[in-house]
């Protein structure tokens, strides 16, 4: 019997060599978040993110927080402003760059950064260790979770969506690489692995997030280009581009596609191994 934990990876795996095919002989790209860093920043003194308000109320003026995959600093910046110290640690070179500038418009000097990947980390630990939106494309995640835990001096929090962001683009996938999208595993998939590893979270289930949408159409496609692996002027763009205009609509707050509806988000819980 396949057990959760290898039924993760493989999914990934699949999910990952699908992207190889679709990218075909184009090269990797060095930092995958270079064009799209900036649109992760966000208001630090927001107080209309239920996840910020989630979170912060788990933080006190002496706590200290470990953020793990902090990206640009969506939730580290506002935990910043309340407790005594956050580090952060993210691989993109670019994710750094817009944490870092965002700290600074916002005068927040507490946050200290670890360019990298979790794994290979050198961190102390933390009060509260948060993983925001990362687990999805992880294939190993037990030793990943497992250090989650080790790192935590009273609770982890791994905030993930019911299914994959990247799920929102799969109608588009479908027609321009006519196959079915390969789907990522997320937070259903994650409450099995980590029973499977003895830990048995709280979820809180927070009100569904509005779906992402681009600021007008040419931001659209290109984003899209971007994650569909598609290259301009192709034969696949040229079906992708019938697909924008099949799919895509424009809304007071920019385009997005058409039925691509709020997604649920739940934040598991669960006190570190030594404070249960």
């Amino acid at each position: 019997m396949t057990s959760s934990i290898q039924a993760w990876k493989a999914r990934i795996e699949a999910h990952d060599a699908q992207s190889l095919r679709a990218r075909g002989d184009r090269p990797e790209e060095e930092d995958w978040w270079s064009t799209l860093a900036g649109g992760f920043r966000a208001d630090p003194r927001r107080t209309d993110d239920p996840v910020v308000n989630l979170l912060t109320s788990w933080v006190t003026p002496d706590s200290t927080v470990l953020d793990v995959g902090g990206g640009a600093g969506r939730y580290a910046l506002p935990l910043a402003l309340l407790c005594r110290r956050v580090t952060v640690v993210e691989p993109s070179p670019a994710m750094v760059a817009q944490l870092l500038e965002g700290a600074r418009a916002a005068g927040i000097e507490n946050v200290s950064v670890v360019q990298g990947g979790w794994v290979d980390a050198e961190v102390e630990p933390a009060d509260v260790v948060l993983c925001a939106n990362v687990v999805y494309g992880v294939a190993d995640i037990a030793p990943f979770v497992s250090r989650l835990d080790r790192y935590a001096n009273d609770r982890v929090a791994v905030a993930v969506y019911m299914d994959a962001p990247m799920s929102m683009l799969s109608p588009l996938w479908k027609a321009v690489h006519e196959e079915e999208r390969i789907e990522l595993p997320a937070l259903p998939e994650l409450l099995l692995v980590l029973w499977e590893i003895g830990i048995y979270p709280n979820v809180e289930m927070l009100p569904a997030m509005a779906p992402r949408s681009a600021p007008n159409m040419e931001a659209a496609i290109g984003f899209a280009r971007h994650m569909l692996h598609v290259q301009a002027g192709s034969a696949k763009d040229k079906r992708l581009l019938g697909a924008a205009r099949e799919l895509a609509v424009e809304t007071p707050e920019g385009v997005t596609l058409r039925r691509n509806a709020a997604r649920p988000l739940g934040v598991v819980w669960w006190r570190a191994a030594g404070n249960q």
